[in-house]
């Protein structure tokens, strides 16, 4: 079970757990738990051991709590809790200064509102919770709410589990045929709430059942099937799996393959719980058949196959998940998945040239990729600049990358879509022969394989290892004339001394570094190669261009104190 229970869950948990006590395991339990409570605690411990029938739990006034919170939300308006505007060093952005209280305050009437709603009294409770919503809308104009940017970071309670409580009181406050309607109009109302609107959550929210609940999910269907909105069919297809389970979402999947192709994600997570693999492989290629194969959703499906390759370590489930995969989505992930399984089966020029060919169709067409905010689960295939380039590189075409490359200025580099970095790096480990001078080419080198993509961090290193191994095999098929290779190191040196001099001569002093370590990467290009004295001239060309900028000459001086190579100005060098 998740490690975040809904309350449902969680009341049900502990009453498992609850039956195999004994008196005495009742008895220890508590006198451990009292054992470490903190002094100023104490009091409130005892409190809680009285006995249900001997205490009263104190329930606030429905009309009271309302006046309390109509004050609070006044409050909030003049700007009470604010002193001011400005910058936060620990988040990296301004923000509003002054009393945070007011989070104990919003914490303690969302708790109140709960308590009128378990009452009954769902009128009033739907009354609070949409006053407290409205305080906290507040939050997006300074002068208001104190203290971190996104509020929920500032609440103790759960605002997932708070909006479900609202939306439950909102069914409980409508007539049985009006709740599809009721329900969805206080989801868009509330759209800019941080949490999602799930049905599951208001069912879970409390542990007692909601009236005419199987009319309601039938009738809820139904009103969702026409509707139109970014969140219609992750409703719908919660609905209809929470109505019918495994066999209710598997007919929809079919039945509106085009329209909610999500579904067949749904239907093979729900096959994946029973860790069935042959029927989630089979589901996944029923999906794969049946979605429009330039939908980019349906790469998602792929990966299930390839995923399972994976754990497998099956190429042939590999190369058929990643292959379709990178059809409906063109993407680095699924190229790298892709180019590095057909390195390993023998297969790479075969598969390279199918990707090419997909790549050349989809750049081909006239029209716009459909792509829909509201309903982009239908948004349909395209590929970037950046896979495209990386295409061609890691398919050997690197003479296209570089007419590519015309036309692209100094600046911009650190752009993914831009070929400039990674085929300037490329080129001088290509022409670095393997050389040994290489700690600041390496490393340039993998910042700039980093650059194509955007991954978690830890996900970093496989990805660069990815692309290494597949560009180290194309780097040996890869013959340069004597010619071609003096073409190629001019070229690098030039372009590199137009970003430098792009960079330091407009004072972009947060990437002085990029330049640095470009410059000191090209010196070692050229030791590689036996010139160690012209990489030495290189670097003292550019500090000497530039001497009043101390900066960017402190940055040279790091690089080169990585690199170990080059005597470091004011030293005596072996």
């Amino acid at each position: 079970m998740s490690s975040s229970f809904s309350y449902k869950e969680f009341m049900e948990e502990v009453r498992v757990r609850l039956r195999i006590f004994t008196n005495e395991d009742f008895r220890d339990l508590i006198l451990n738990w009292a054992s470490k409570e903190q002094p100023s605690k104490r009091q409130e411990f005892l409190h809680k051991l009285t006995p249900s029938g001997q205490t009263k739990e104190v329930i606030p006034d429905a009309r009271t709590l309302l006046k309390e919170i109509e004050a609070f939300a006044q409050r909030v308006s003049n700007g009470e809790y604010c002193d001011g505007w400005g910058w936060d060093k620990d988040i990296h952005e301004e923000r509003d200064w002054g009393d945070e209280s007011w989070a104990v305050e919003m914490d303690e009437f969302f708790l109140h509102a709960r308590s009128i709603l378990l009452q009954g009294n769902y009128k009033l409770a739907e009354e609070a919770y949409t006053s407290l919503f409205g305080i906290l809308e507040m939050k997006q104009e300074p002068g208001h709410l104190p203290g971190d940017p996104d509020y929920s970071n500032m609440l103790k309670v759960d605002m997932d589990e708070q909006v479900a409580l609202f939306l439950r009181s909102v069914y409980m406050n409508s007539a049985s045929g009006e709740r599809p309607a009721s329900l969805y109009e206080a989801m868009n109302e509330y759209r800019y709430l941080p949490c999602k609107f799930k049905l599951r959550n208001i069912v879970n929210a409390l542990d007692s059942l909601l009236p005419d609940f199987d009319v309601f999910i039938a009738e809820w269907i139904e009103f969702l099937k026409n509707q139109s909105g970014t969140d219609i069919s992750e409703l719908l297809r919660e609905a209809v799996l929470i109505k019918g389970g495994i066999l209710a979402i598997s007919e929809f999947a079919r039945q509106y393959a085009d329209k909610y192709p999500r579904a067949y994600i749904d239907w093979i997570a729900a096959v994946e719980a029973e860790e069935d693999t042959e029927s989630v492989i089979q589901v996944a290629r029923e999906g794969m058949f049946r979605i429009p194969r330039d939908y980019k959703v349906r790469a998602v499906v792929a990966e299930t196959i390839s995923r399972i390759g994976e754990k497998l370590n099956d190429n042939m489930l590999k190369l058929e998940g990643y292959g379709e995969s990178f059809y409906s989505n063109p993407s680095m992930g699924y190229l790298l998945g892709l180019y590095t399984t057909a390195v390993e089966s023998g297969r790479f020029e075969e598969v390279r040239d199918r990707a090419e060919q997909r790549i050349r169709e989809l750049r081909g067409k006239s029209r716009i990729p459909a792509s829909n905010y509201r309903d982009s689960e239908r948004n349909t295939s395209s590929v970037s600049d950046g896979v495209l380039f990386n295409t061609l590189l890691l398919g050997g075409k690197y003479e296209q990358i570089f007419e590519m490359c015309k036309g692209k200025g100094p600046l911009g580099w650190s752009s993914s879509e831009n070929p400039k970095r990674i085929f300037v790096t490329f080129m001088m480990v290509l022409l670095s022969k393997e050389g040994i001078h290489s700690k600041v080419l390496v490393k340039q080198w993998e910042d700039a394989i980093e650059n194509t993509s955007y991954h978690a961090e830890k996900e970093y290193k496989e990805y660069i290892e990815k692309y290494k191994k597949i560009i180290n095999g194309i780097k040996k098929s890869i013959r340069l004339t004597d010619e071609q290779e003096a073409f190629y190191l001019k070229w690098c040196t030039d372009e590199i001394g137009r970003r430098i001099d792009a960079i330091v001569s407009n004072q972009h002093r947060g990437s002085y570094y990029k330049a640095a370590g470009l410059l000191v990467a090209m010196a070692e290009t050229l030791a590689n190669r036996g010139k160690k004295q012209e990489g030495m001239y290189l670097i003292e060309r550019y500090r000497n261009k530039y001497p009043r900028h101390s900066a960017f000459k402190s940055e040279i001086t790091q690089a080169m104190q990585i690199s170990g190579l080059f005597k470091l100005p004011g030293k005596v060098g072996k």
